[in-house]
C-alpha cells in the first residue's frame, strides 16, 4: 500500500495529536516517577526520624526505669553518708559516745587524707581514708559491740580490713583493768558526685 501525499495530508492532524500525546505521556511518566521518588525519599527520611524518636522514647523508658529501681539504693547511700564529704567531727563525737556506751578504756585512732579507691575504675571517683584504731579493753566482746554500733551509726560508709587482739602480759584477767590491746584498720569510702 502506498501512501500519496493528500493521504499524508489527512494524517497529519492525527499524527502530530498522537505525536502530542506521546509526548505529553512521557512528560507525565518521567514526572510521575521523579515525584515518586521524592515521595520515596520523603518517607524514608520520615521512617528514619520516627525510628530515632523510638529509639530515644526506649532510651527514655529504660533510664526512668533504671533510675526508679535504684532510687531506693542511692537515697540510702546518700543517707549513709556515701555521697557527703567526710564529716569528721560527728565521727569523732560517735567514737568517744561509742566508747563511754561500751566501757572502752583508751581508743586512739589515726584518719589519713584522702585519696583514690585502689582497684577502682578511674572514671568511678571513689575515695578512701585509711583509718587505724588502738583500743584498750576489759573483754573482746566490748569491741564486737563497738563495731556493731559503729557500722550502724557512724556518718559514712567503713569497709573494716583487719582487727587483731592482744592479751596483755601483764594483766591478770580479773578486776577492773584494760586487759587487751585490740588494733584495728578500715577504709572510710566516700563517693565524690559528679559536677560536685
Amino acid at each position: 500500500m502506498k501512501l500519496k501525499s493528500d493521504d499524508l495530508q489527512l494524517l497529519r492532524n492525527p499524527l502530530l495529536f498522537l505525536l502530542a500525546a506521546l509526548l505529553i505521556s512521557l512528560v507525565w511518566w518521567m514526572g510521575s516517577w521523579q515525584y515518586l521518588r521524592v515521595v520515596k525519599g520523603e518517607q524514608d527520611a520520615v521512617r528514619r526520624s520516627l525510628g530515632a524518636a523510638r529509639a530515644q522514647l526506649e532510651n527514655a523508658r529504660t533510664q526512668r526505669k533504671y533510675f526508679g529501681d535504684n532510687q531506693a539504693t542511692y537515697a540510702e547511700l546518700k543517707s549513709k553518708g556515701l555521697l557527703d564529704k567526710q564529716k569528721r567531727l560527728e565521727w569523732i563525737e560517735l567514737i568517744a559516745q561509742l566508747r563511754d556506751r561500751h566501757q572502752i578504756y583508751s581508743i586512739d585512732y589515726n584518719v589519713s587524707a584522702q585519696k583514690p579507691f585502689a582497684g577502682m575504675n578511674a572514671n568511678l571517683p571513689v575515695l578512701t581514708s585509711k583509718i587505724d584504731l588502738k583500743f584498750a579493753l576489759l573483754h573482746e566482746q566490748d569491741l564486737l559491740s563497738f563495731l556493731k554500733d559503729f557500722q550502724q551509726l557512724a556518718p559514712g560508709v567503713f569497709l573494716l580490713d583487719s582487727c587483731s587482739l592482744q592479751r596483755d602480759g601483764d594483766a591478770n584477767g580479773v578486776g577492773a583493768a584494760p586487759n587487751i590491746e585490740a588494733n584495728c584498720t578500715m577504709q572510710w569510702v566516700t563517693l565524690k558526685e559528679k559536677g560536685a
